[in-house]
């Protein structure tokens, strides 16, 4: 494996069937894969320099950091306790998506999403509760957000879900449960994210017809 085949899968550009090979020879050489995760962390960043990041306002002094602050706590709250709501009131919408446990049985539809791959092969999530298989590296002593976006046209993205304190099953793979009888057509993305960590966040994306 050299550089060019790196290249080549970050950007979407291998078959299905080199992508899948390509992703066997990650989990069985991990200093591979390391390479693999490092350029697409290069490419996450680059993406997020060309959306305008808003880390130097965060950074800063200004008069309006505090009250976004106010306003985010605020929110917190409301959106913890609509989840409470739906969790204990009879008859709540279930969740979108929801935490898998290790040892949860692996019966029903399931899902594999594996790095970023081209619009090409985007996968197509099955109806009903699917099980998301969320293949990467993972270290499975820290804790990872898992936020599901929805993308349109101009890949704007409108955050729908997220779950945080999320344990990866296996140094490999991190699992959710997302319901796609909730999701409308079009394209989605699960972003995730090392919680307490500086790392660029991993998008895998998919598609609900």
């Amino acid at each position: 494996m050299n550089q060019d085949r790196i290249e080549q899968y970050v950007r979407g550009h291998m078959s299905e069937e080199d992508a899948r090979a390509f992703e066997e020879y990650c989990v069985a050489n991990p200093e591979f894969a390391r390479q693999v995760e490092f350029e697409q962390r290069l490419r996450a960043g680059m993406r997020q320099v060309a959306r305008g990041s808003t880390a130097e306002f965060v950074r800063s002094n200004h008069p309006m950091r505090w009250n976004l602050a106010a306003a985010a706590s605020i929110l917190f709250v409301m959106i913890a306790g609509i989840w409470i709501w739906q969790k204990h009131v009879p008859g709540a919408a279930p969740a979108i998506m929801a935490a898998v446990s290790a040892d949860a049985p692996r019966s029903g539809t399931s899902m594999r999403l594996a790095l970023i791959r081209g619009r090409d092969t985007t996968p197509v999530l099955p109806s009903g509760e699917v099980r998301v298989e969320i293949v990467g590296l993972f270290d499975t002593a820290h804790q990872y957000s898992v936020a599901l976006d929805r993308l349109d046209a101009q890949r704007n993205i409108d955050t729908i879900a997220t779950l945080y304190g999320q344990h990866p099953t296996s140094p490999m793979t991190l699992e959710v449960l997302v319901d796609a009888d909730q999701l409308a057509p079009g394209a989605y993305s699960l972003r995730i994210r090392k919680q307490s960590s500086s790392e660029e966040a991993l998008d895998f994306e998919f598609l609900k017809n």
